[in-house]
């Protein structure tokens, strides 16, 4: 019951201030308690004509048993909302379903501990940014719990979002590492990118040849066949995946991993050539060693007195120009 006011509604029944809370059409509410800084609302769906799912006779109420789902906060206060479902039986003994539980999506999830708008909520937040730990913190809820529902309603809007297969015609592939606490163990998972339009198309938790060629090759024919470049960090895996998946396109190998291997190789030449000029390897006060990070950068970026430097410490260390020659190679 409400009374009117002049620029206000005042409501002075306490079950419509709950119900407005709930917010859920076709949804009672039957208890509300405070436990301490706990907010509890006890809730059921309003049964009017239940049918078995299977020969959709009539069926009854078997049980009501009641799961307990975590919900958004209420002006920082937690809040629980405790669903009494209803089990149901066919009353048709010759039906083969034995016995089904009402589900309501608008009100949570299945297997999931979080009512679908703190599920939602969580999802954008972790979406936009924000730590799962923090989001757990503020739902007063374990770090599980908030994992699990942000995975779930992650993997729908995934799956539900197929703007991000734009037409590119370049897709790019690369690993990236991900190390346990106790250094034990290192996980790898595969960025598959839209190259041409800047976004990630998908990220795979696996640099595993089968499972990125799987993924590729599951994709349409018509936007496989408008890919015409390949991107990749020189990996034989990704590589074999482009060759055998996308045969025309043509692989390319962005410029950061080639002057990485070309570092790697010059580097390798002037270990060799260290070891066979002073029989050690690099010491403090070898001149090879003394270049080792000014033969790392561009001859074009180095002024005056650091060109002289480096080709005069060169002239005492590589009297065959061994090392020179890689640098001025690269």
């Amino acid at each position: 019951m409400t009374q009117k006011t002049k620029s206000t509604f005042v409501i002075t029944d306490p079950t419509e201030i709950v119900e407005a809370l709930v917010g859920l059409k076709d949804v009672r509410v039957l208890a509300y308690r405070r436990r301490a800084k706990d907010v509890d609302l006890m809730i059921e769906q309003v049964v009017l004509d239940p049918r078995c799912p299977n020969c959709r006779g009539p069926a009854k109420i078997k049980e009501r048993p009641v799961i307990t789902y975590i919900d958004l906060p209420v002006y920082e206060t937690p809040m629980r909302l405790s669903w009494r479902k209803h089990r149901m039986v066919c009353v048709d003994q010759r039906c083969s379903q034995r016995s089904f539980v009402l589900q309501d999506h608008r009100i949570a999830a299945k297997s999931c501990l979080l009512t679908t708008r703190a599920a939602k909520w969580a999802t954008v937040q972790v979406g936009t940014g924000r730590i799962v730990s923090e989001v757990a913190k503020e739902l007063a809820c374990d770090w599980h719990t908030v994992n699990d529902a942000v995975t779930t309603y992650g993997t729908a809007l995934l799956n539900a979002d197929h703007r991000r297969m734009n037409k590119t015609i370049a897709i790019g592939l690369d690993e990236t590492s991900f190390v346990r606490l106790s250094g034990q163990h290192t996980s790898y998972v595969t960025t598959v990118c839209d190259v041409e339009h800047h976004q990630i198309i998908d990220i795979l938790p696996s640099r595993n040849y089968v499972d990125v060629a799987r993924f590729i090759d599951r994709q349409s024919k018509g936007w496989k066949g408008q890919i015409r470049f390949g991107a990749l960090d020189m990996s034989a895996t990704y590589a074999a995946v482009y060759s055998v998946v996308l045969p025309k396109a043509d692989q390319v190998v962005d410029p950061f991993h080639v002057v990485s291997l070309a570092g790697r190789c010059l580097d390798q030449v002037r270990r060799r050539v260290q070891q066979e000029q002073t029989g050690h390897r690099g010491r403090r006060d070898d001149p090879l060693y003394r270049v080792r990070r000014a033969l790392l950068v561009g001859e074009e970026k180095l002024d005056e007195s650091a060109k002289e430097r480096l080709l005069s410490l060169l002239s005492l260390g590589d009297p065959n120009a061994e090392v020179a020659i890689a640098w001025r190679g690269i």
